[in-house]
């Protein structure tokens, strides 16, 4: 089996795969897997008509993506891969594991492997799914705290300008960035390029090269205050992948998140904001816009005998 690094001119090849199962989790983007690619230290292959992908990071066991079928699923072909990625891991003296499975995705290994399968979920990696209306609406006394930030922003500066990101805009985004890290400790990575920061970088730096991809800028008083990125996923939910603002102006997160939903994704049924990583601001943060779901991700480890 010969892996191969991921690359911009690789993106056809994931577009389609992904495409063909019409997920929701945000790791099924090729634009998530390019920025987060030092991260996973991620190689690929497509082996028997599947899109193998496996990621070998510094600090966990290295595991397989769940194979994506580049067209109709074929129960022998799957079998065969699946053979063929255990070769693989054996070959280096590694367990095989299948990371980040999506729940819909179970029956595809318990259907078709003749063999015990160890599954665990893993709540840090499962994403958070909000309704699109309910972002933009902001309606309803569970997301009052939303509007009345909002009200508050707009009481004390008055107005804002919404801009679309652009790659001359590019700087702009990373000084906010900058900025956001100088305010928290969560930039001083041990590896630069496994940071978010360098993750994000890589979507801005190649912006024109990523069609699909959207972004929009808050302007405050003449300077840029916040930035998001996002994408479509299937044809009825999109994914914010990014979401920086200068902490210091109150109410400028619910602003962004709801003028960008609004202005760019609000012919969707579903909004993906990805996972919380086990950080528990993260996770209440994500909670306080209540999702109407949890998109669950599994571990399964085959046990050979």
């Amino acid at each position: 089996m010969q892996l191969k690094e991921l690359e911009i001119a690789d993106m056809e090849i994931f577009n389609k795969a992904f495409k063909n199962i019409n997920s929701q989790a945000s790791d099924m983007s090729f634009r998530y897997l390019y920025m987060w690619r030092k991260n996973y230290n991620i190689k690929f292959s497509v082996i028997n008509n599947f899109l193998c992908i496996v990621s070998v990071p510094r600090k966990y066991p290295p595991f397989a993506f769940c194979p994506v079928p580049m067209g109709e699923f074929q129960r022998d072909d799957f079998r065969k891969t699946v053979s063929e990625l255990k070769d693989y891991f054996d070959s280096r003296g590694w367990k095989l594991i299948f990371g980040r499975v999506e729940e819909r995705m179970l029956g595809m290994f318990k259907d078709n492997l003749d063999v015990k399968l160890s599954i665990k979920k893993i709540e840090s990696c499962s994403d958070y799914i909000y309704s699109t209306k309910s972002l933009i609406s902001l309606s309803g006394k569970k997301l009052s705290s939303k509007r009345n930030h909002i009200n508050k922003f707009m009481r004390e500066y008055g107005e804002f300008e919404y801009v679309d990101i652009n790659s001359q805009l590019a700087p702009e985004c990373m000084r906010i960035f900058n900025e956001w890290c100088e305010k928290h400790d969560s930039c001083d990575c041990e590896v630069p390029e496994e940071c978010e920061k360098w993750a994000c970088s890589e979507l801005l730096n190649n912006w024109d090269l990523f069609p699909g991809l959207k972004g929009a800028l808050i302007k405050v008083k003449g300077r840029f205050e916040a930035f998001t990125i996002g994408e479509m996923l299937n044809e009825d939910t999109a994914v914010i992948h990014i979401e920086k603002g200068n902490t210091d102006i109150f109410g400028i997160y619910p602003l962004i998140n709801r003028e960008f939903v609004s202005r760019v994704f609000s012919n969707t049924i579903y909004i993906n904001r990805e996972e919380d990583m086990g950080i528990e601001g993260l996770r209440k943060a994500k909670m306080s816009y209540h999702p109407i779901k949890r998109l669950h991700k599994y571990v399964i480890t085959p046990e050979y005998v």
